[in-house]
């Protein structure tokens, strides 16, 4: 894994020689010394992944820190040990790279634990996602959240760049990228305003660099300034001008979820690609060597090397590529990976979700087959439950249930609350929309009721459709059992959990008791003897807390002494000069006076 990612980051050093250290690149490093984590948040093409690039290769020139580049929390929590120290982790849309990846969230909320405790023996973490994909995995996360996440003390937003820094970055951009001497100095007196676009993104720049992504481009203020404000129109108009072999090598990529083993394979998504592009899948398999460099790039991922896209934002371009072609997304839905649909797609007439292509409800059917077709393991059907809870319509929910009785009874995994548990909530819309059959609506309630009684679990009191499972009588002794039976255990269970308290949170390992009594104080009428306990719990959570506070700042060694070498600003990188953005005449006046990078990653 070491090897692998100092082979990745040999990739990025072409893009690191033109970096711009950046007011968000000075955030994320005092994040990284103080509190040993980062988490950098921004829109696609925004820059997220050049900062943490860039950090990974000072890191690397440390002779005692290992720097690791991994895909997701999963290879985190499998792959890191206890001594494990100087350790520099990098883990790029850590959320999911172009939704939100349920797995993920769910993976997050043990692996978080570990990273505190990585954190405390001296090992730094950078993590990036998209604003929108890390808001909707925080409703996921809940209290589980990483503490320095949750009071944004260690969240940077990329992207609010100064004028000075949009035309220094511009600037690297062009000088020393790929376009002709002739064409740098056709366009050299618009590039001001181009650097003063509102949306100006360093990824957008990157591309304007690129003969490969301007071939259609007239070099005017009018096409330029464009081609800065509606970067994702112009890179699909620049993917359907492509050779149909090329874009069926984009499309095979786009739906082995962004990973493509090198070489050939036959798979169900493969011919399923090649015949709605009418196009041979040799042709197609030997048409990726064409765009490496460019749109995809060759990584190694666990021992093999694979095809991925260069940047997620062309996975987004595909998508909209498919959402006007309906025979490809047919194409999809019957021969893509049942892990593909579940991550990335959702159904017409659900909710809205960004970037991701939609299910017509001509497919109902087809879609029904397909989830009552997957293999029945746990992280399937937690991503099933999962897409039927948030993207799919009462009518697939429906026709799923009325396919497969038997459905609903899939095991999955148990989530920290049982508010966010998809099995629970898909039975409770199954109960609303009057499909739910008695036996389900026992286990259901049986559920609820111990995670309440034995568990002091009762977040899912908060919604009326989980709450209305529960039969009216039953719920009724629910409450006087919670109300005379819990108050007498929680000191108890308070002492049990402060014995297994994380101490790098303390708070978070209470937070589903205190939020239990307050619960149980709302649905309940309360003796005076009750009301005592619940506030001597209180009281005893609390010095529980102090105690744990007091344990882990003795425990605790000052770490920061070894990431000294972690400035505000980067090492220099490349003997190449850049411009001074403080120049009285443009910056852009000498764009053209041939500075010129080699090609990297393409064939010479």
């Amino acid at each position: 894994m070491v090897e692998q990612t100092r082979a990745l980051l040999d990739q990025w050093i072409p893009k690191l020689n033109r970096y711009v250290p950046t007011e968000a690149h000075r955030k994320a490093v005092r994040a990284l010394t103080e509190h040993g984590v980062v988490l950098l948040l921004g829109n696609p093409s925004s820059g997220k992944s050049t900062i943490g690039a860039i950090l990974s290769t000072i890191a690397t020139d440390e002779p005692n820190v290992t720097v690791l580049k991994l895909e997701s929390p999963g290879e985190f929590s499998r792959t890191w040990q206890p001594h494990d120290k100087q350790r520099f982790f990098w883990i790029d849309d850590a959320f999911g790279s172009n939704v939100v990846r349920n797995d993920f969230v769910q993976d997050w909320t043990s692996a978080f634990v570990k990273m505190e405790a990585a954190i405390a023996r001296g090992n730094r973490f950078l993590l990036t996602s998209r604003r929108h994909i890390y808001e909707a995995a925080k409703q996921g996360l809940g209290q589980r959240n990483l503490s320095h996440f949750r009071d944004g003390t260690a969240v940077v937003n990329v992207g609010a760049l100064t004028p000075e820094e949009r035309a220094q970055i511009l600037y690297n951009h062009i000088a020393f990228g790929e376009q002709s001497s002739a064409w740098k100095a056709s366009v050299k007196d618009e590039l001001a305003d181009v650097a003063a676009v509102d949306v100006f993104l360093p990824g957008v720049a990157e591309r304007l660099g690129n003969p490969v992504f301007t071939k259609r481009l007239r070099p005017t203020k009018e096409n330029l300034v464009d081609f800065m404000e509606k970067p994702r129109e112009h890179l699909v108009e620049t993917i359907n001008d492509l050779d149909v072999a090329l874009r069926a090598a984009l499309m095979l990529i786009y739906v082995h979820q962004g990973t493509l083993p090198r070489g050939e394979s036959s798979d169900n998504a493969s011919i399923a690609v090649s015949a709605a592009m009418d196009t041979p899948l040799p042709r197609i398999q030997s048409s990726l060597s064409q765009l490496n460099g460019s749109f995809v790039q060759v990584v190694r991922s666990e021992g093999s090397e694979v095809w991925t896209f260069a940047h997620p934002t062309i996975s987004d371009a595909v998508t909209v590529i498919l959402e006007s072609q309906p025979h490809m997304i047919e194409a999809l839905v019957r021969g893509a990976p049942i892990e593909k649909i579940l991550s990335d797609f959702v159904c017409e007439g659900a909710q809205v979700v960004t970037d991701a292509p939609e299910i017509p409800h001509s497919l109902d059917d087809v879609l029904v087959a397909r989830l009552c077709n997957a293999k029945d393991d746990l992280r399937t059907n937690f991503a099933i439950f999962s897409f039927l809870n948030t993207r799919a319509t009462d009518e697939v929910v429906r026709k799923t249930v009325n396919a497969d009785p038997t459905f609903l009874s899939r095991e999955t995994w148990r989530t920290h609350r049982l508010s966010g548990n998809p099995k629970l909530r898909v039975h409770a819309r199954a109960h609303r929309l009057g499909i739910l059959d008695a036996e389900q609506r026992e286990w259901a309630s049986d559920l609820m009721e111990t995670a309440g009684r034995e568990d002091f679990d009762l977040s899912f009191t908060d919604d009326e459709d989980m709450m209305a499972v529960i039969s009216p009588t039953r719920l009724f002794e629910f409450g006087f059992r919670l109300g005379s039976d819990v108050p007498e255990k929680l000191i108890p269970k308070i002492k049990e959990a402060a014995d297994d308290a994380d101490e790098d949170d303390p708070e978070n390992s209470f937070e589903h008791i205190a939020a239990s009594i307050g619960s149980i104080e709302n649905i309940s009428s309360l003796s005076d003897r009750a009301h005592a306990l619940l506030d001597d719990a209180r009281e005893q959570m609390s010095e529980a807390i102090a105690a744990l506070k007091r344990r882990k700042r003795e425990r605790d060694e000052d770490h920061s002494d070894e990431w000294d070498f972690m400035s505000s600003e980067p090492k220099k990188l490349s003997e190449e000069p850049t411009k001074s953005a403080t120049t009285k005449r443009s910056i852009f006046a000498d764009v053209d006076q041939g500075h010129q990078l080699p090609l990297h990653g393409q064939n010479q």
